[in-house]
């Protein structure tokens, strides 16, 4: 598990240098990660089915070897109830946290993971109190946060303030993101009514 924060770590600091409010938070995560303990019963594997598409989002990106080896064994998991609209969404859309309260390396005040959406999917519109930040590494998708939609691709950040609705769509590949949470890491995201973007 350690391999794996260290390689998001080394993700995520591409940004560090930022000069907004994105570089600001990428700053204040990266210590942060370095004081995660590994926890004494890890989560076992999830098999979740939206791993299927992992190796597709993983294609020619060497460096992930980690991930990629590892991706099958460990605790995917969709946390939300089923959507009304979207039926089948929890077996298309899983997060792996690493780092976390609960995570298999632990640390009170961080969330830190990995997001996978299938191919063609709707994330619908959710909010959490969390600060959360993404940095796409493969794949596109239509992202709405709060007003404001656009296409986001592999190399992007996208941070989210606490509270503000957002969703995204993917396209023809699958999406795979480093995330984290800071700032109330505990309460759940939920979802939105369907026209609260």
């Amino acid at each position: 598990m350690k391999a794996l924060a260290l390689l998001a770590r080394r993700y995520l600091r591409r940004g560090i240098r930022r000069t907004d409010a994105i570089g600001a938070e990428l700053r204040r995560v990266d210590p942060l990660i370095a004081l995660a303990e590994t926890a004494e019963s890890p989560a076992p594997p999830t098999h979740h089915p939206a791993i299927r598409h992992l190796a597709a989002a993983l294609e020619g990106f060497r460096d992930l070897a980690a991930l990629a080896e590892s991706g099958p064994l460990l605790p995917w998991r969709h946390g939300y109830a089923p959507h009304p609209s979207r039926p089948g969404l929890e077996d298309r859309l899983a997060w792996v946290e690493i780092i976390g309260p609960e995570a298999p390396l632990r640390y009170p005040g961080l969330c830190l993971g990995f997001v996978l959406i299938a191919p063609d999917t709707m994330y619908p519109a959710h909010a959490h109190p969390a600060v959360e930040l993404y940095h796409i590494i493969s794949g596109r998708a239509l992202w709405t946060t709060g007003a404001t939609v656009e296409e986001r691709r592999a190399g992007d950040f996208i941070l989210h303030p606490s509270g503000i609705p957002h969703a995204m769509t993917t396209a023809e590949e699958p999406l795979l993101t480093i995330y984290t949470w800071t700032g109330d890491v505990i309460s759940p995201s939920r979802f939105l009514p369907e026209r609260s973007l």
